[in-house]
């Protein structure tokens, strides 16, 4: 459990490659649970558990579909398993401060609001890399392309996100 902890860090740093990864089931659906309960856990704490589940479902099977119709699209559906797993636990090490920012927002004590702002900038900028590191792996591409695909992604996955739950865009 450690060695995939490191690992998946190792990847939000930018040191590892999803390749490295086996392409293994078992793997991918732990990786895809724990992608999940933090995901609920990130969005419950400012929206409550029903909605906080909704967002993770919806983010969940978002995240499924881009992988899995951009690894097809470009003829490389070998590479879903291990591309999934990394997304997943890469996702799951970065929602670790999203957790984190959400409780000091909504604790009333800590930075202000600016602060608080750049921070969740900083983040989002981490996961549009990471996530850009990890598609340029799995599409044996340039970085440009993997920033590209991962700051399209964000914007789509953000635009769905505000139109089922319009009420969460405020937050």
């Amino acid at each position: 459990m450690s060695q995939l902890l490191g690992f998946w860090m190792e990847l939000c740093l930018l040191r590892a490659v999803p390749q490295a990864l086996p392409a293994s089931r078992w793997l991918l659906g732990f990786s895809l649970v724990t992608y999940l309960l933090l995901s609920l856990a990130t969005t419950a704490l400012s929206a409550g558990f029903v909605v906080g589940l909704q967002v993770a479902m919806l983010d969940f099977v978002l995240l499924c579909g881009f992988v899995m119709a951009l690894l097809y699209l470009v003829n490389k559906p070998r590479r879903i398993l291990q591309t999934l797993s990394a997304l997943a636990g890469a996702g799951s090490i970065l929602a670790v401060p999203a957790i984190l920012l959400t409780l000091v927002s909504g604790s009333g004590i800590g930075p202000d609001t600016q602060s608080l702002s750049v921070l969740w900038l900083l983040l989002l900028f981490w996961n549009l890399l990471v996530t850009a590191h990890i598609l340029r792996h799995a599409l044996s591409s340039s970085l440009a392309l993997g920033i590209g695909l991962s700051l399209a992604y964000i914007l789509v996955s953000t635009q769905l996100m505000v139109s089922v739950f319009p009420h969460l865009a405020g937050q």
